[in-house]
């Protein structure tokens, strides 16, 4: 049997008892590999009734949505807690590595198997990925000191989850036996240093043009 997963604090303005419903409907779905069930059923495993699962949740699918979305809020905040005088990869490997490295006990085959099953939450996921972009684009320009819509911030930001993607896939399948975080890191390593790098002075970082 997978160990639970992690409990989550609930943002300002967020209600705790709607994570906590997510975090079960999420752990059904990785238990029997499947998200298949009718809201009456996940309804009843959650303790929710029927009404006040659907406002918690319009469609059965965004169940899963806040347990992702609370990971991801976790994660950007140890990136935050990490001190700005260590070196931004070293600063993003160490963020990472906590839940990352859960998918050294957690199925996280069934993970991704589920988050691609249906229309709707490969929409979801494909939702979160892109505001997990902007999140980590943002992070990145406030330790370099570069706008949040510069270039570097934004492929940055890009880079960041697909190394994250990436780290996910090789759970237990890495090679060596190296863990998800070491293979984030590796991933990040492909890049060379200057992406997290602050710019050289005198070669202010480009924001896109708009126009």
């Amino acid at each position: 049997m997978s160990p639970p997963l992690p409990h989550f604090e609930a943002r300002p303005g967020r209600e705790q008892a709607a994570l906590e419903a997510s975090r079960a409907v999420l752990a059904l779905f990785l238990a029997q590999r499947s998200a298949d069930f009718s809201v009456k059923a996940l309804a009843e495993h959650t303790g929710l009734s029927e009404r006040t699962f659907y406002r918690y949740f319009p469609h059965k699918e965004d169940a899963v949505r806040p347990y992702i979305e609370a990971g991801l809020e976790h994660v950007v905040a140890a990136l935050r807690a990490v001190p700005r005088d260590r070196p931004l990869r070293e600063a993003l490997t160490e963020a990472h590595a906590e839940l990352l490295d859960l998918g050294l006990v957690v199925d996280v085959g069934a993970f991704l198997a589920v988050l691609s099953s249906t229309e709707r939450l490969r929409a979801l996921w494909l939702s979160v990925a892109t505001d997990a972009e902007a999140a980590f684009a943002e992070v990145v320009a406030e330790r370099l000191g570069v706008a949040p819509d510069a270039l570097q911030a934004r492929i940055a930001g890009g880079v960041i989850v697909l190394a994250g993607r990436l780290a996910l896939q090789s759970a237990g399948a890495a090679p060596d036996g190296h863990s998800p975080s070491q293979v984030f890191a590796d991933c990040l390593d492909q890049l060379g240093p200057g992406l997290f790098e602050a710019p050289a002075a005198g070669h202010p970082e480009q924001t896109p043009d708009r126009s």
